[in-house]
Formats: C-alpha cells, structure tokens, sequence
C-alpha cells in the first residue's frame, strides 16, 4: 500500500529560480530534516540520477534511496522516482505555477511504500497516523523551503 500526500505554498521569488532550487535534489537537505545528503548525477533532467542518505530513526539513520528523474519540464514539474528493483517504492512530483512576477506556487506531492515506516520503526503504525505525520509534515517542509528560498530563515 502507498502514502499519497500533496501540499502547496505561493514563494515570493521568480518562477525560475524557485524550480532551479527545488528540482535539484541536492538542496532537499536545506528544507527536509529526514535528509542527511543527497549527490546527483548530474543537474536535474530526464534519467538524472541521485543517492539520497536519509535519517529514517536511530534504527536505520543512513536509509540510501537511488532515484532517477522520470519526468522533466523545464520551469513547470519534475518527477523523481526509485529504481525498479528498489525495495521499497518512493515518487516525489515538484511542480510550480506562474503567479506573478515574484510569486511562485510550489506544489509538491509524494508518494511512497508505508512499508518503509515499518523498516524504520521496526514496527507497523496506522495508515491513518501515517497519513497525519506525512501532512504535517509536509507542510512544515513547505514553510521551511519558503523560507529558505526567500531568505527569511532565522
């Protein structure tokens, strides 16, 4: 079974430079606190690839996920996704939409195999807490990028 979860937040920067930043997996480490590091293969375009070093727990704080851009539109969306033979299945969609001049929507959605709490945890949670961690966490990401990207984090 997946976790599906998708949030938006309007940035006060240029389109440009707002997809610049977050379809470039290196800087997930800024605004997503489970990331230790992530290298990429190269920029950000189809068939990119990129080993992500996250903190799942104290049980497992080095999970490496190798994911390949699935889908690339310059200045409008960006997929990532695992590996086929991965073990366990994660898909992050970035897109941003023209608001204004120096306004930005970030729509961010995820999706992912509840199984990897299982491996993180050692033990089965609720759907119905996964989803809730997934949202408020996701909307913490959000307020941290925007704040990263306008400069405003204290």
């Amino acid at each position: 079974m997946t976790i599906k979860a998708t949030n938006s937040i309007i940035i006060a920067k240029a389109i440009k430079s707002v997809f610049e930043f977050i379809s470039n997996l290196e800087n997930d480490k800024l605004w997503r606190k489970e990331i230790n590091n992530t290298t990429m293969s190269s920029k950000p375009q189809i068939n990119a690839l990129a080993i992500e070093n996250s903190f799942l727990s104290k049980r497992v704080p080095n999970h490496i996920l190798q994911l390949k851009c699935t889908e690339f539109s310059e200045n409008k969306q960006v997929i990532y996704q695992t590996l086929p033979d991965s073990p366990f299945f994660l898909k992050s969609d970035r897109r941003v939409e023209f608001i204004s001049f120096n306004e930005t929507k970030v729509i961010y959605g995820i999706e992912f195999d509840k199984n990897i709490v299982r491996h993180g945890l050692g033990f089965t949670l609720p759907t119905f807490i996964i989803n809730w961690v997934t949202k408020t966490d996701m909307q913490k990401y959000l307020t941290k990028l925007k704040a990263v990207i306008e400069g405003t984090e204290s």
